[in-house]
């Protein structure tokens, strides 16, 4: 591994891993909303959001933390009234059921959520008006105040921030966020095997170790109590095994954080959910198999570094559930556990991607942990295949390819070119 390679891992590991407070589209929203109230410098009077068809998707029935409220224009009403955009991914931590109540309130009355007309996955425009006039006897709004704010590509990834119609910060649509943050490393490559080398080579795993401490929260709230659909309590015909605490491990933080449950996540690849699912599943196997804490970060950090090389061939925002990336992590991670090289977390992988890749997302929801335990379930089996002689694809079949790379790409071609007729047919339909 070079230099460089070094570096683009150390450079996505710091733009993936991060504390996030609920959902991140939600998160998202309201950030934005919090951006365009600071840069308004009031109290808004109404709020105008225009959103992407998976934005609207991902934040109409996602569980707030600690709240008994979802959606997007409540969200938005949020960020604008009370949350600190200085917060990041946890901007919505620590607001009270009062301010909770009266951002419903304003949301009824004073939000409009719009489809925005635009061919970006992860596309947030909100537009808010103040109500102190700056023309004196005048009785129109027109006349207030007014700030926009556009976030597009990354959660918190501001391309452009208006007052009154001038521009503050304006960033090129068409620039990808990798490329304004770090052109020298955009061309920069790098395989399964560098991981295995950087993990090797690594002497720092605190941020491995605080991803799996804030998920494991999460997991232990959904395993004590009653969230969602309780997935992670369900032990097949009453038999706890090995697989079935594994499973567990990841649908009880699940369920619990898609409920609202009062807790971060480590988020990874853009969500909150992806975090658990690559995480938990390497930490639970680490402790049945009675691994010692190094071995288990490093495991952890194989597979959240495999599902990070994975999902920057594809979008941030897809109709494809990002689980099937996050499991193609974990799969790996427990490969290495297991005593697999970077061949065999390669062809765990590959058992992953060319199974349980058709999944599409259908929002973000209570429902979540189902599909998580579908994949995870994959990703256990995955691994163990792997580490046998036969357990693998080595030759074209499917989408497959035989090499990891490959299937990757037909995944990417296969994500491009359905994306437009998936993403309109599943709003269409969960939006009746």
């Amino acid at each position: 591994m070079n230099m460089l390679q070094r570096q683009k891992i150390e450079s996505l590991l710091q733009a993936n891993l991060l504390v996030s407070t609920g959902c991140t589209e939600p998160i998202a929203i309201a950030y934005a909303a919090a951006m365009a109230r600071k840069t308004l410098g009031e109290t808004p009077v109404s709020i105008n959001v225009k959103l992407s068809g998976n934005m609207i998707k991902n934040a109409m029935d996602a569980g707030i933390p600690g709240s008994k409220y979802v959606g997007a224009s409540f969200v938005a009403a949020l960020g604008a009234l009370y949350a600190n955009p200085d917060k990041g991914f946890e901007l919505l931590a620590g607001l009270t059921e009062e301010q909770q109540d009266v951002a419903y309130e304003f949301s009824q009355k004073h939000v409009k959520i719009e489809l925005a007309n635009t061919d970006k996955k992860l596309y947030i425009e909100v537009s808010i008006d103040g109500g102190i006039c700056k023309i004196e006897s005048c009785c129109t709004t027109r006349c207030c105040n007014n700030a926009k704010v556009i976030v597009a590509d990354g959660h918190t990834s501001i391309h452009t921030i208006e007052y009154n119609g001038e521009p503050i910060t304006n960033i090129s649509l068409s620039t990808k966020k990798e490329e304004s943050s770090n052109d020298a490393l955009k061309d920069v490559t790098f395989s399964i095997k560098d991981v295995f080398q950087f993990v090797k080579e690594n002497e720092d795993f605190s941020k491995f170790k605080e991803a799996i401490n804030i998920n494991s929260v999460l997991s232990n709230e959904g395993t004590t109590k009653s969230w969602g659909l309780d997935v992670g309590k369900i032990h097949p015909f009453g038999q706890e095994t090995t697989f079935s605490r594994i499973v567990a491990a990841a649908t009880s933080g699940v369920d619990a954080r898609m409920s609202g449950a009062q807790f971060p996540a480590m988020a990874c690849t853009g969500s909150g959910n992806q975090g658990i699912t690559v995480t938990l599943p390497i930490y639970q196997l680490a402790k049945e198999l009675h691994k010692d804490e190094k071995e288990t970060l490093r495991a952890v950090a194989v597979g959240i570094l495999a599902a990070i090389y994975i999902k920057q061939n594809l979008s941030v925002l897809s109709h494809l559930c990002g689980a099937v990336v996050a499991s193609a992590g974990a799969s790996a991670g427990m490969a290495y556990m297991m005593g697999g090289d970077y061949r065999v977390a390669e062809k765990a992988i590959q058992n992953v991607l060319s199974s349980v890749v058709g999944m599409f997302c259908d929002g973000a929801k209570s429902t979540c942990a189902l599909k998580v335990a579908a994949c995870v379930s994959m990703a256990i089996y995955a691994a163990n295949l792997a580490n046998t002689d036969t357990g693998y694809i080595n030759s074209k079949v499917g989408i497959a390819c035989e090499d990891l790379e490959g299937t990757i790409r037909n995944i990417a071609e296969i994500e491009k070119k359905s994306a437009t007729i998936m993403d309109d047919t599943i709003l269409d339909i969960i939006t009746r």
